[in-house]
């Protein structure tokens, strides 16, 4: 959907008829719906809402809601139509848009892969509900690496470097170089920016300099960011072919070694293998639709089911 102007949407939000504290109070919780279940049916966001602010706001007003904030620009989250991401969907009602967290929304033909994949991993699973509201807005940020797992994990990762090697398949290798076309062997992943074999090739697949330009800035990130991303988002949305932490460990390491030219000691690796299991196990994953795999089996009696009739 394209964004309004601000005049346009004051506008609209003075016909909503909500006060600008009730319009900051949905803005925070659809952030949060975000950042803690990745994709959320707007109709679910309804039932957690109430679940906390009983009839604070009318349902139709919440709706109503859903399709003004998807008009603005430069949120952290979006606000998606049905058919405008499954293309082969009828047209929802508006209770059926998706609020998404953005780092699912990809470019060109692979825009919604990852939504897709998210979406066959949290099919029919509950809803976890954090215990309180307070403890559900802490979600207004992202938390993956705010967590103690997190944290060691980050922490490990910011100490490895780079042996400068692209290791392909069939054996052949090339030298990694960053963004200017210095070699980076020797330096810490933090230390340098470069793009992996799948953004040079996304950016030499356009012939556009316009678009060439836009996919060079959005992929200049370090090759720590680049990692770190990588493991969150396996992570969090998992994969229906391999649906096992240790496939996805395994891909995490050939993507070290192949992409970034990291190659773990024995040591290296035994570390590695606890800080990863711990931060899968003990995180509030998108694919668990927010509940930690530690404790996904013993679910909590009071949970929203996806499974709406």
């Amino acid at each position: 959907m394209k964004p309004l102007s601000p005049k346009t949407l004051e506008r609209k939000y003075a016909e909503l008829g909500l006060s600008k504290a009730k319009i900051d109070l949905l803005r925070n919780y659809f952030l949060c719906f975000a950042n803690l279940y990745g994709m959320l049916e707007v109709r679910e966001a309804w039932d957690v809402f109430k679940h906390y602010e009983g009839n604070k706001i009318r349902k139709k007003d919440f709706i109503a809601f859903s399709g003004i904030v998807q008009r603005e620009p430069d949120l952290p989250f979006s606000v998606l139509e049905l058919n405008e991401v499954f293309t082969d969907e009828p047209a929802g009602k508006p209770d059926m848009r998706l609020i998404v967290n953005n780092d699912l929304i990809g470019l060109g033909y692979g825009k919604y892969e990852q939504i897709y994949r998210l979406s066959d991993m949290a099919v029919d699973k509950p809803l976890w509900l954090p215990d309180s509201k307070d403890e559900l807005f802490e979600f207004h940020i992202d938390r993956f690496y705010l967590s103690e797992e997190g944290k060691k994990m980050a922490e490990f990762l910011s100490d490895l470097k780079s042996d400068g090697v692209f290791k392909m398949h069939g054996g052949k290798t090339t030298e990694i170089r960053d963004i200017e076309g210095n070699p980076v062997k020797g330096k810490r992943l933090s230390d340098f920016v470069f793009y992996t074999h799948l953004e040079q090739f996304e950016i030499d697949y356009y012939k556009r300099e316009s678009k060439k330009g836009t996919l060079r800035q959005l992929f200049k990130e370090t090759a720590l960011k680049k990692l770190m991303d990588y493991i969150r988002m396996n992570l969090q949305i998992g994969n229906q072919f391999y649906n096992s932490v240790a496939d996805d460990l395994d891909y995490t390491l050939k993507f070290m070694e192949e992409e970034l030219g990291v190659t773990l000691t024995e040591k290296q690796l035994e570390q590695f293998i606890e800080l990863f299991t711990n931060l899968n196990n003990r995180s509030h994953l998108w694919q668990n639709c927010g509940w930690k795999p530690d404790d996904f089996s013993v679910r909590q009696t009071v949970v929203c089911q996806r499974a709406f009739q």
